[in-house]
């Protein structure tokens, strides 16, 4: 049991993207893992490397990493044990499901370690949203079914999506918590709406199919009753190229990455979220309000958000137009709303703030016994575990093709800390 913040380690594992964190996931993991650590939380990363996430970047940030080929990061348990070992970690956290059956279980049964799921959406119903087929949905539920069963405690990040995964995964309450998402408030400076730049704003990794849906309702609803009043389309973020050649224009432009959302915030008139599936928290959503941009978005894109009189509330699309004309005819009506809404996110959505409560969690979790995980082993050896469905999908759609590794060659593992990229081969 620990009871001062100091005194609790959590090793978190990521096996897919990192660090540059260009989708909310990714977003989540760095700023929490980074507050976290100076909260007096020590936090180690387990990464299976995959050549998409820049070492220079995690080597500047306050946690220590830990790289591994990926064969080695998801079969050589014994050595990642040792290494569990070695950091006196109390509590190793995942973010898919798959993981905890093929990794965690058996790492936590070696080790003693509690097992945190941080879930980002329910798995089943993402799965939907992008297109799974009916087989896959019914052995995704399976594995969180099993996933409940072994692990210690979920985090999720709304009240929305708490009951489905006590339902999903068949979990009682004192075992879920709910942490929203935040916002970096130093790095994501305020704003407010530019009525002159004439730009309208939609921020997310495209090669999620959601988001991507939402991109063509903007085009066939929205960009054509603004275009002849000189409004221009901002598409910000990572972009499948099919996309893009469908759909770009002068005036409907697709961006690509944008490492630095200031630069975009500052010329936005309006940002717009149009998203039709309601799982998880949408940290776009954080972002414009922390800008103090008006935000127009439909009842599923801030359903993670308890508290939305800061957001225009739309589900018709076609309607968006009107409401976008409304804002620059009300400018100091959509002024002081921009300024209440960064506001709202400076008292609930600061990062330090959350990483605090992320900590009274482990402290809670902490006080319970760990679950013994012995009588787990042989159930799972019986799973036949593919990759996470948003995994399958980025590869599918060939969201990572295009990176390259910068480590040469065979390696054993890697350690970064301190600045200092080292390579163990």
């Amino acid at each position: 049991m620990c009871s001062k913040l100091k005194e609790i380690s959590v090793g978190i594992f990521i096996g897919g993207d990192f660090i540059p964190s260009y989708a909310g996931a990714t977003n989540r993991m760095q700023y929490l893992s980074r507050y976290l650590q100076r909260a007096g939380v020590k936090i180690v990363i387990f990464h299976g490397y995959r050549g998409w996430t820049d070492l220079q970047l995690i080597a500047r940030e306050p946690f220590k990493t830990y790289i591994f080929p990926i064969n080695r990061y998801y079969r050589d348990l014994d050595f990642l044990a040792s290494l569990i070992r070695k950091e006196n970690i109390h509590i190793i956290q995942f973010n898919d499901l798959e993981p905890i059956i093929s990794q965690g279980v058996k790492l936590s049964q070696a080790t003693g370690a509690y097992i945190v799921d941080e879930s980002y959406y329910v798995v089943s119903d993402l799965a939907k949203s992008i297109g799974a087929s009916d087989n896959r949905v019914h052995s995704i539920k399976k594995i969180e079914a099993t996933a409940g069963s072994v692990i210690d405690h979920i985090i999720c990040l709304s009240n929305n999506d708490k009951p489905k995964l006590q339902s999903t995964m068949r979990v009682f309450d004192n075992r879920v918590s709910v942490v929203p998402s935040g916002v970096d408030l130093k790095e994501n400076k305020y704003w407010g709406p530019n009525f002159d730049a004439k730009t309208v704003l939609f921020l997310g990794n495209l090669y999620f199919e959601p988001n991507a849906d939402a991109v063509r309702s903007i085009y066939r609803h929205v960009f054509p009753a603004l275009k002849q009043e000189g409004f221009r389309f901002l598409m910000v973020g990572d972009c499948p190229p099919v996309l893009k050649r469908k759909y770009e224009s002068r005036d409907f432009h697709f961006t690509g990455p944008v490492r630095d959302l200031n630069v975009v915030f500052q010329q936005t008139t309006a940002a717009l979220a149009p998203i039709q599936e309601s799982t998880g928290l949408r940290i776009k959503i954080l972002n414009y309000l922390a800008a103090g941009l008006p935000v127009i978005a439909t009842s599923q894109a801030v359903s993670g958000i308890s508290n939305t009189k800061h957001i225009i509330v739309e589900n018709d699309v076609r309607r968006y137009a009107d409401i976008i004309r409304d804002l620059l005819k009300n400018r100091k009506t959509s002024t002081q709303r921009s300024i209440a809404a960064r506001r709202f996110i400076e008292k609930n959505f600061d990062w330090h703030k959350i990483a605090l409560t992320v900590a009274s969690v482990y402290k809670k979790i902490l006080k319970r016994p760990v679950k013994n995980k012995l009588k787990f082993i042989n159930l799972i050896s019986k799973f036949h575990l593919g990759q996470p469905a948003w995994l399958e999908e980025a590869e599918r759609k060939g969201r990572f093709t295009n990176l390259r590794t910068v480590i040469k060659g065979k390696f054993s593992y890697g350690v970064i800390q301190r600045g200092k990229i080292r390579i163990i081969r």
